[in-house]
């Protein structure tokens, strides 16, 4: 499958926008773009096409069988937002003083520990990926 910039031809774009009618700023000339952007040039049915393949590349629940944990996908960040809207879990802030959210420090030490001990690893983070 050919990528976007592939798929491109020079003035072979779609202009629906008319000229802006707002004054440009006076930038410094250290903030100025010293060249041009490269974006590809298609027309929208071109684009259209485009991402319609990728879509095809892709493998969705509605395209057939799919056993790997789909269910659990979908269940499991519902029971995760319950969880984290409990009291004692909103309204935290990440520079908040530690002995003020004693509680839950205890709750991600715990599952920190289990973690651990379940999949033998040293360390985990709860840092988003």
């Amino acid at each position: 499958m050919k990528l976007v910039f592939e798929r491109s031809t020079p003035m072979h774009g779609t202009k629906y926008l008319p000229e802006t009618d707002v004054p440009k700023a006076n930038l410094p000339e250290k903030h100025l773009r010293q060249s041009n952007l490269n974006l590809p040039e298609l027309a929208e049915p071109d684009l259209c096409r485009h991402y319609k393949c990728l879509s095809n590349e892709v493998f969705g629940l509605s395209d057939g069988f799919y056993p790997l944990g789909s269910c659990t996908m979908k269940h499991n960040p519902r029971l995760h937002e319950r969880l984290a809207g409990l009291p004692g879990f909103t309204n935290i802030h990440p520079l908040q003083p530690e002995d003020t959210v004693k509680g839950c420090v205890e709750v991600l030490d715990t599952i920190d520990d289990l973690l651990c001990e379940i999949t033998a690893m040293d360390a985990c983070t709860f840092q988003p990926a």
